[in-house]
């Protein structure tokens, strides 16, 4: 079985994956994003950079995206993943192909190469996506006080658009069930405790399939 956890830059998709393996015995998948990714820092040195690195970005995400997935798979068990790879795909790459950071040659070819590779047994939808919803003001916010300093220092605009095709993405996703939640009904980092009414509801939309017995009664985080 496979939880997805989806959301915005900011919305604490890393703390919940953590948060909810933990609270039910389940192996998690966190995002990397950092020390292994050589177009990162690029692609946040400003409009240039994500003229030119958006591509290689992208396709870094892509990659490494279905390289864990198969990983998982091989694996077995249960997992929550940190962002889906239809994130990857159906909000970045596009929305840098909408804002022309992708030209439309290098939009075409990513599509083509995400299409095949949605066929493959790695790309099997999650059992259930949780989606973490916040208003744009609350994941600017977040991202000022809890993000890292490239995102700190992006234009706003980049992320409000980002928002807009998460709002209408996740409005239009069929794939598999979607649990949402608001992220202002509850703060991990300073309640932890606030972590059981979340595993609450999605054990209401997993009933028998998730263990009878939790590992940890309660959350615990650093």
């Amino acid at each position: 079985m496979l939880l997805g956890i989806a959301g915005m830059i900011g919305s604490g998709k890393t703390t919940l994956t953590q948060a909810l393996a933990t609270r039910f015995g389940l192996q998690h998948a966190l995002e990397s994003v950092d020390g292994d990714n050589p177009w990162l820092d690029k692609f946040y040195s400003g409009t240039e950079g994500m003229h030119k690195y958006g591509m290689h970005l992208q396709l870094h995400f892509l990659a490494t995206r279905f390289k864990s997935m198969r990983r998982m798979r091989a694996l077995g068990g249960s997992w929550v993943l940190d962002r889906t790879w239809y994130e990857d795909a159906e909000i970045f790459a596009r929305g840098l192909f909408e804002q022309r950071y992708m030209s439309a040659d290098d939009w075409g070819l990513y599509q083509q190469l995400y299409a095949e590779l949605l066929h493959a047994p790695a790309a099997r939808p999650p059992r259930l996506m949780i989606y973490l919803h916040a208003p744009l003001a609350t994941i600017l916010e977040r991202i000022q006080t809890r993000g890292r300093p490239k995102e700190r220092d992006t234009d706003p605009a980049y992320f409000a658009a980002l928002h807009a095709r998460y709002e209408g993405w996740i409005g239009g996703f069929t794939k598999c069930p979607v649990l949402t939640i608001d992220v202002r009904d509850y703060d991990l980092i300073a309640n932890p405790d606030s972590a059981e009414q979340i595993a609450a509801r999605v054990r209401g939309e997993l009933e028998g399939e998730l263990p009878q017995t939790e590992l940890w009664p309660k959350i615990t985080t650093r």
